[in-house]
């Protein structure tokens, strides 16, 4: 503020576009939320539910804006079969819960399907439903099952059948994320977990599901990273859960593999809520295995900026001598075809944590292949920062053998989802594979590709399918292959964690910003980039400045200007922008003044870009350089958007909405809009009527030439400015990081989302 890809056939015409490119880039424990009680009867759904009723959740969902709606993500693993059965001991319909089955029906008949809801300490109930043939469906478990409940789900198909179950949820009123549940399609007496931690940051829990008719005792066995062990022992109802919160069995600080031993067939799933690093939250899944092997592999993994990857590997105590050892290979096949292995040696109850980026280096897309001389447990999870706006982890349990035909249930392009299909060839020869994925409207998509040898492969499955679809997937191939669905919800709502991401960035790690300087000029290359890497065609516009210099506008789009059907003229646009210098003779790094600013206008970017382009506004992102005054006592400032309104063809200004210009949004009390009052009103009533009607408390104010509407406004373009006032450490070296209030960057870029989008029709 101043003075070569896959080929592809189709059911159907009319294919969307993906967006091309790869991966880049403890709190007081609340026992109601995870440990309630459930108790009176439990109401029975009626027969023959028609599943297609919950089938999609609406774009526009309450839900999909709610707190629970988080970023992070999850890695499936393919199974070779479909089954009759499956079992997930997980689930909740709490608050800040949403649970969710994906049913895939690999069958050219229709199958019909009985879901049995086994609830925490109340009877069970069922209901019934029809799978079209080659059909994925997506059931909402809190609407079928009710509210508040913990429950484990069984699942009986007359043909067989691929089941998921995603949830997505607001942990403790404190971390967001999604964790996924592959089911099994067996209970077992027997299940071996190797990952686990109740370090800070994270909150374990084992959940145990009897699908019997009687009682089953079972008990829980919990081995530490010194080599200690501690029991915990359950008596399960039938048709029942129990949920073990293991932070409060081991304590705290501790890395932990589990057995489970019964008296009876049971269920077991592992789940665990973190902040990892104090950094990245959200949760994970795992449904254990029910033996040792003596192979495991794993088809996912990435080395590269924002991604741990590490490997859990727990050689289980079975009465054995103790001085017998387990030599594990571990052998990573990168893509591209080259390989490493690496040698680790286990004691009988020992559980190591291998990290796989400093054991393959940085980097690296690759695979895992794990091999003991003796059987044992393997897990690989993986905590990473997707795109610096996707906090999350995933593990996998990996599969025991290559397959040459493979099914995954859960899939979706959704706005904010991003899919990719990871595939490892283990055979010496090349692999044909095919892909079918059968999408949520009844239609289906085929992929054809070539899986060099030795080598993993990784397929974005943006690039294939139409954006908006959810989707299942049966693989088949001409050789042995593995697959994983690694999928990343960076979400297509304002994220205020990614805008604080920004304005770190703009104000510690470049610091000053004063325009025509190297600070500036690395801020340009900054902004430039992070907008690049959402998809947009990005301008860097030379601004000169009266003493020699020079600034720099840094301009992004997704579409052109002219109209697309054809006809002449230009399409109805938005300038969404706001200034990202510094005052020179500071010494400010300028985290309000205004970091904040073009972080909202970042975030906008990506949200906008998730969802694609509106049908009614072409929207353009400016980042205005040299906006602070360059000689006090003088009207030198603005020079970046007075050149940018300069420079607009006739027939752009026409078709110039406006101009909505973010400055100064993290210090104060109060947002503002604010305008000159001398350009046109249109845009600034617009959002003033948009957030009164969306219960926003937004007050108008006349200002000065103090931001960079003044130059939209002196030439007749409707502009409006957004404030937080007052900022008492703008223009000094006060104004820091440490300063800023993210609610009040939420709340300005909440506002403007919804404001955009009511624009765009």
């Amino acid at each position: 503020m101043g003075g070569n890809g896959p080929r592809r056939t189709s059911a159907h015409s009319g294919l969307g576009r993906g967006k091309p490119g790869r991966r880049v880039g403890v709190a007081p424990f609340t026992p109601s939320l995870r440990q309630a009680r459930i108790s009176g009867p439990a109401v029975l759904l009626p027969l023959f539910f028609l599943v297609f009723i919950f089938l999609f959740l609406p774009v526009n969902s309450p839900f999909l804006t709610g707190p629970a709606r988080a970023a992070d993500g999850t890695c499936g693993m393919a199974v070779n079969e479909p089954s009759n059965q499956w079992y997930f001991a997980e689930g909740y319909t709490g608050a800040g819960f949403q649970e969710w089955l994906c049913v895939f029906n690999p069958n050219p008949e229709p199958a019909e399907l009985q879901v049995d809801f086994l609830y925490n300490g109340a009877p069970p109930a069922s209901i019934h439903a029809e799978i079209p043939p080659f059909f994925r469906s997506t059931l909402n478990i809190n609407h079928l099952a009710g509210e508040g409940k913990e429950l484990s789900l069984r699942l009986a198909g007359d043909r067989p059948l691929v089941a998921e179950r995603p949830i997505y949820f607001l942990y403790a009123n404190k971390w967001k994320g999604c964790t996924l549940g592959q089911g099994v399609t067996s209970p077992s007496a027997r299940w071996y977990f190797a990952e686990g931690c109740t370090r800070e940051g994270f909150e374990e829990y084992l959940l145990l599901a009897n699908p019997t008719g009687s009682e089953v005792a079972a008990r829980a066995r919990f081995t530490l990273e010194n080599g200690l062990s501690m029991v915990h022992q359950a008596y399960i109802s039938p048709h029942s859960r129990w949920t073990i919160f293991v932070n409060h069995v081991v304590g705290a600080g501790h890395d932990v593999a589990a057995e489970v031993e019964a008296e009876g067939p049971v269920c077991a799933e592992r789940v665990m809520y973190f902040n990892y690093r104090g950094a990245w939250c959200g949760g994970h899944a795992s449904t254990g295995l029910t033996a040792p092997r003596e192979k495991s592999y794993f088809a996912e993994g990435y080395t590269g900026a924002g991604f741990d990857e590490w490997l859990c590997l727990y050689w289980p105590w079975d009465g054995g001598e103790t001085g017998d050892e387990n030599e594990v290979q571990v052998r990573c096949l990168y893509q591209g075809g080259d390989e490493d292995a690496f040698t680790f040696r286990l004691q009988r109850g020992q559980r190591r944590t291998v990290n796989v980026n400093q054991l393959a280096g940085g980097g690296k897309e690759l695979s895992l292949e794990v091999t003991g001389s003796h059987p044992l447990v393997a897990e690989r999870p993986m905590y990473f920062n997707y795109l610096g706006s996707c906090r999350g982890g995933h593990v996998s349990t990996g599969t025991e053998s290559p397959g040459l035909s493979w099914l995954l249930g859960e899939g979706t392009t959704r706005p904010g989802f991003h899919p990719y299909l990871c595939i490892l060839n283990t055979s010496t020869q090349q692999a044909s594979v095919r892909m079918d994925f059968a999408l949520g409207d009844g239609s289906s998509e085929s992929v054809e590709s070539v899986i060099p040898a030795s080598s993993r492969y990784t397929l974005n499955v943006l690039d294939v399918l139409p954006r908006g679809a959810d989707f299942s997937m049966r693989l088949t191939s001409d050789r042995p292959v593995v697959v994983e669905r690694p999928l990343y919800f960076p979400g297509a709502d304002f994220e205020v964690l990614n805008a604080m991401d920004h304005i770190l960035d703009l104000s510690v790690g470049i610091g000053p910003r004063v325009e025509g300087t190297a600070g500036e000029e690395r801020a340009a290359a900054y902004l430039a980039s992070v907008l690049a890497g959402y998809g947009y065609r990005v301008l860097v516009q030379e601004v000169p400045l009266p003493n020699g210099g020079r600034t720099r506008n840094v301009i992004a789009s997704l579409e052109e200007g002219a109209a697309s059907d054809g006809s002449s003229g230009w399409r109805q646009a938005l300038v969404v922008g706001g200034h990202f210098d510094t005052k020179g003779g500071t010494g400010s790094p300028g985290a309000n003044d205004n970091a904040s600013g073009a972080a909202v206008v970042l975030e906008l970017a990506r949200c906008l870009a998730e969802r694609g382009p509106l049908p009614g506004l072409r929207l353009e992102f400016v980042l205005f350089g040299g906006e602070e005054l360059l000689v006090d006592g003088t009207d030198l400032h603005h020079f970046g958007s007075r050149y940018y309104v300069a420079a607009l063809a006739p027939e752009e200004r026409a078709a110039l909405r406006g101009a909505v210009i973010v400055d100064m949004v993290g210090v104060g009390t109060q947002l503002y809009a604010r305008t000159m009052g001398i350009g046109p009103m249109d845009l600034c009533n617009a959002l003033l009527s948009y957030a009164a009607g969306s219960g926003i408390h937004l007050p108008y104010l006349q200002s000065g030439s103090y931001s960079d509407h003044e130059p939209f406004e002196k030439a007749g373009i409707p502009a409006v400015w957004l404030e937080v006032k007052d900022d008492p450490w703008y223009h000094t070296p006060q104004d820091t990081y440490d300063k800023i209030d993210p609610r009040h960057v939420e709340v300005t870029g909440r506002l403007l989302l919804g404001f955009i989008l009511s624009l765009g029709g």
